[in-house]
């Protein structure tokens, strides 16, 4: 009869084991108490996150406590935007950071986020010039400047004749609504090229679709949008096949400096910040960025989940 009774304590003692780790796996490390942000203010001791770029995960946490003017508890990078929002969601962080085009498309994308109300914070205060451009970024050295000058030449002349405006209007303002533009279409418009100009040589350009609709990756893993659209002009522009390669964001910067590609597609070129071991050149920038965005849980999901 003991047997019996040791037996059934055993597994009771197993289940309330159970029960027990996954309240602590809940407000654990991997998903702590949710904390509502509604103000700026919120922001302080809260846990910021941000898909990982060349500055690392120490040198954006200095960065992002001294923008916010807050004492942030904690910095997260995430391999790609997707995981941020994830992470975001799932209470691994309480806000994450993007550009401006890239939250507003969160906000029409990704459920139930918000962009928080920064309006007080001067940091991040709307600048008379761009924060920084997106521009394509290729190793500093010689045998990279060329390249560097050829596709900011091209860029230039998109610019200046007018696609550029309309490929934002397209497929950064409207990507929601615009169809994508896949490589298919970009190679099938070179190959019409082909019969009036003479193409020569080849660019091999990365991709990580960590800033959407910027640059983009679909759900079956394949480059579409903006990224594909422009590349497709710039190839146009330079009599030269361009061939897009998708890279992740851990390895990004090295595959660039090691000459795995020729250049990286979305990179901040900035006036506004320096990096003294910044070892790469960037283009003519495609497209300004006035400010940074906050993302945050929507008010009623983040006390829905402390109910």
């Amino acid at each position: 009869m003991k047997k019996k009774w040791y037996k059934f304590g055993a597994v009771v003692f197993l289940l309330l084991l159970t029960l027990v780790s996954a309240v602590i796996w809940k407000t654990g490390d991997g998903q702590k108490d949710l904390k509502t942000v509604k103000s700026a203010d919120d922001l302080t001791g809260s846990r910021i996150g941000g898909v990982r770029s060349y500055m690392g995960p120490e040198a954006s946490e200095i960065y992002f406590r001294s923008l916010l003017g807050r004492d942030i508890s904690s910095y997260r990078e995430y391999d790609s935007f997707e995981d941020a929002v994830e992470g975001l969601e799932g209470g691994e962080v309480d806000a994450i950071w993007a550009c401006d085009t890239t939250a507003e498309y969160a906000v029409k994308n990704y459920g139930d986020l918000e962009i928080l109300d920064s309006s007080d914070m001067s940091a991040t205060a709307q600048l008379s010039k761009p924060r920084f451009s997106f521009a394509l970024a290729v190793p500093d050295d010689k045998e990279s400047e060329e390249t560097c000058k050829r596709l900011s030449e091209a860029i230039d002349k998109i610019r200046t004749d007018g696609t550029l405006g309309r490929l934002v209007n397209d497929y950064v303002k409207n990507a929601v609504s615009t169809d994508p533009f896949y490589e298919e279409d970009m190679w099938s418009r070179t190959d019409r090229f082909r019969f009036t100009h003479e193409m020569s040589g080849s660019i091999d350009i990365g991709i990580t679709g960590s800033a959407p609709p910027v640059e983009m990756i679909d759900g079956e893993g394949k480059p579409c949008g903006f990224c594909v659209a422009l590349l497709d002009e710039i190839a146009c522009r330079l009599c030269t096949d361009i061939n897009i390669r998708i890279l992740d964001t851990e390895t990004a910067y090295s595959q660039v400096m090691a000459g795995k590609v020729d250049a990286l597609f979305a990179v901040a070129s900035s006036g506004n910040t320096t990096q003294e071991d910044k070892k790469f050149l960037t283009t003519t920038g495609y497209l300004d960025m006035y400010n940074y965005k906050f993302l945050v849980r929507a008010a009623g999901d983040a006390e829905e989940e402390k109910g």
